[in-house]
């Protein structure tokens, strides 16, 4: 499976990894298709997303400049796969999604929540989180990721999840840092 050519179809991301900093993300049928390390005291949010299995590495992402506003993915090569600009009052927010082929979508909802959709240029929603029931989930802890269209790669929307949980994750521990 190309993880890198636009996909269709349901990811199980994982909300957070239970132990340690990996964990897996499948299809819908339990395939795994990647794994996520997370950088977890990194400053600028730093992940991997690695190929099953071999552990290769696919692409990296990070948190970028002042504000923590701006997240990117890049491949193994260090070619960009997106930029995402969080709007000015954060994730839970319409932000700004641009993908490496200059193709732009939109992110709106609250990822927290679990209302959260990808649209495009005619704002038709080409993803979207679907509540995952613990009861009948393989993947209770995970989030399930709809790709309705062929926009986003698997490694895009790996990136996508990973960069909106650490604006939520930022935006949390600035507002407990301005409560204390």
């Amino acid at each position: 499976m190309d993880v890198f050519a636009p996909y269709a179809g349901t990811l199980l991301l994982p909300d957070k990894a239970p132990f340690g900093s990996e964990s897996s993300v499948t299809l819908a049928d339990g395939r795994p298709v990647a794994v996520i390390r997370w950088h977890n005291w990194s400053m600028r949010a730093r992940y991997e997303i690695l190929a099953p299995g071999t552990g290769a590495p696919l692409a990296a992402g990070h948190r970028q400049g002042f504000g923590g506003r701006n997240y990117y993915l890049t491949d193994a090569q260090s070619r960009a796969l997106f930029h995402l600009k969080l709007g000015f009052w954060g994730p839970n927010r319409p932000s700004v999604l641009t993908l490496a082929n200059g193709r732009v979508l939109s992110t709106r909802g609250n990822w927290t929540s679990r209302r959260f959709a990808v649209t495009d240029e005619q704002q038709r929603e080409v993803a979207r989180l679907v509540n995952n029931s613990p009861i009948l989930s393989m993947r209770p802890d995970g989030l399930a990721f709809e790709l309705q269209s062929p926009v986003l790669s698997i490694v895009q929307a790996i990136g996508l999840a990973q960069s909106m949980r650490a604006a939520i994750e930022a935006n949390r521990s600035a507002s407990v840092a301005a409560s204390g």
